[in-house]
């Protein structure tokens, strides 16, 4: 059976909306689902998890939250490669340049991305983002 990991930072908690739909639609999908924040990374489980799914809210000038998401990515970086990975986050300005630079970031660890460069939010999440981020749980299941 799949073991998917949806692990998030959220300071506003629209990236938070985004990692319960996308863990909600793949257990719908029958996979095994670890919703957590990055702040409770369960490290005992790191080695069982099959895919991945992480999301991030755009920080500073379009970067990745250095106090909370940062250093559990750098802890779950080594598990990451051969693995489906999916992004998501939230913004409020930008291009959204932080997810394309995260992007590559996974793939240089040997990460399968899954989409590319992930989905992406600008501020709360509405109908639509909400509709991509169902179906990033489904491929999350389905991959």
């Amino acid at each position: 059976m799949k073991k998917c990991m949806v692990m998030y930072s959220s300071s506003t908690g629209n990236t938070e909306q985004m990692a319960q739909a996308i863990a909600e639609q793949a257990r719908k999908e029958g996979a095994e689902v670890v919703l957590c924040p990055a702040s409770a990374l369960p490290a005992a489980e790191l080695p069982t998890i099959t895919h991945w799914a992480l999301g991030c809210s755009a920080h500073g000038v379009e970067e990745l939250d250095g106090d909370e998401f940062l250093p559990a990515l750098a802890q779950i970086e080594p598990y990451l490669r051969g693995k489906p990975v999916l992004l998501f986050g939230s913004y409020g300005w930008g291009s959204g340049q932080w997810l394309e630079d995260w992007c590559a970031r996974c793939k240089e660890d040997g990460a399968v991305m899954q989409e590319e460069p992930g989905v992406m939010a600008n501020e709360a999440p509405d109908d639509d983002a909400i509709a991509a981020c169902n179906a990033l749980g489904a491929k999350l299941a389905a991959c």
